[in-house]
């Protein structure tokens, strides 16, 4: 049996460079609350979870120039660079990745009495581990973290109802993919549920999503699969700004997006704007939806797609990082199981019909 098959989500973990930004972007934007900080006694960084629902993020900065943290963002920008697996045996399963060819960052040590671990996974994004009981309840807080007063949490009355994460977008340098997959197959027992390629004109993508036996934790691993010199912009310049492969997103999960994206509007959210060719296209690609009306998805700029499964709608924020290198998506799921491929092809084919309307005004 894999030791780390039965492994699951625990938390995700931010480096930045100016934690009290980031905490209060999340709190008053994306309606996360305070759930507990870091010691005083811990020097060498600064740490804030986070929760909504189940999800747990943990912001953490580093306090001096030496800092593995600061040293980090320093050579990424802001970023996902740890995702914390949870497991009952923390040594048993650090010693099977490290077997398996994973890198050794964090020695099986106890923080506050809990057992941790870690490992390097593709690019610098890393791996920790946390021993929790089987029948340990979600949204834990990390270990080491002291429990928030309640008031604290400056969170909005109105959540955006985020209720788990739905996946990370894992991008990589073009002729990466097929060792990223195996990394995830080989140390974490991952398996591909899910493999695409996406060409328009000279330009594509190569797309294998990868996902724990839980199903609670998911990637996408993308590169690129264009022509010499026609990859896609997203994903060379993603790697070039990142100073190499890593998460450029998360997908936060919701039960009604049309509700979720009106209140993260009003709190200040910035969303990638859909060129309103999408919607006129909508129709005839996809037979039209049943979950949303037409118009409302084309005044809050949501995506629609269908698979075999069902419907999925999405949405995608501005990267409001220096180094345009993160960013956000909202995703509802109405059946679907599969990523919005059809989205990617849609959305060039409406600019490209926007663009012939303009040239012929």
């Amino acid at each position: 049996m894999h030791a780390l098959r039965d492994a699951r989500l625990d938390h995700v973990e931010f480096y930045v460079g100016d934690i009290d930004a980031t905490v209060e972007d999340l709190v008053s934007k994306y309606a996360f609350e305070i759930a507990g900080t870091s010691s005083t006694s811990v020097r060498s960084h600064r740490s804030i979870a986070l929760r909504q629902g189940n999800i747990v993020l943990l912001v953490t900065q580093g306090l001096t120039d030496g800092s593995p943290v600061s040293t980090w963002v320093r050579t990424h920008g802001d970023g996902v660079a740890n995702i914390w697996l949870r497991t009952p045996s923390v040594r048993t399963a650090f010693e099977e990745a490290v077997a398996n060819g994973a890198e050794a960052v964090l020695q099986p040590v106890e923080r506050a009495g809990v057992p941790v671990a870690g490992f390097g996974a593709f690019g610098d994004v890393r791996h920790g581990l946390v021993e929790r009981p089987d029948d340990a309840e979600p949204g834990q807080l990390p270990p080491g973290i002291v429990p928030a007063q309640e008031s604290a949490s400056q969170a909005p009355a109105e959540f955006a109802e985020f209720g788990v994460l739905d996946h990370f977008a894992y991008l990589v340098g073009a002729g990466d993919l097929r060792n990223a997959v195996k990394f995830y197959e080989s140390v974490l027992g991952f398996s591909v549920i899910f493999e695409d390629r996406t060409m328009v004109g000279g330009q594509g993508m190569d797309s294998q999503v990868v996902r724990n036996a839980a199903g609670d934790v998911t990637f996408t691993i993308v590169e690129s699969a264009a022509k010499p010199g026609q990859a896609l912009d997203f994903i060379a310049e993603f790697v070039q700004n990142n100073a190499g492969p890593g998460i450029e997103h998360i997908a936060f999960g919701c039960a009604d997006i049309v509700t979720a994206v009106q209140k993260l509007r009003g709190r200040g959210v910035d969303f990638l704007d859909t060129p309103g060719a999408y919607y006129d296209l909508l129709p005839d690609r996809i037979g039209g939806v049943a979950r949303h009306e037409l118009e409302q998805l084309r005044g809050l700029g949501i995506l629609a797609d269908r698979d075999h499964g069902g419907e999925l709608f999405q949405i995608f924020t501005h990267s409001t990082h220096p180094r345009n290198t993160f960013f956000f998506e909202v995703i509802e799921r109405v059946g679907a199981e599969t990523f919005g491929k059809g989205n990617v092809k849609a959305l060039f084919e409406a600019r490209k019909a926007e663009r012939s309307q303009r040239e012929e005004r």
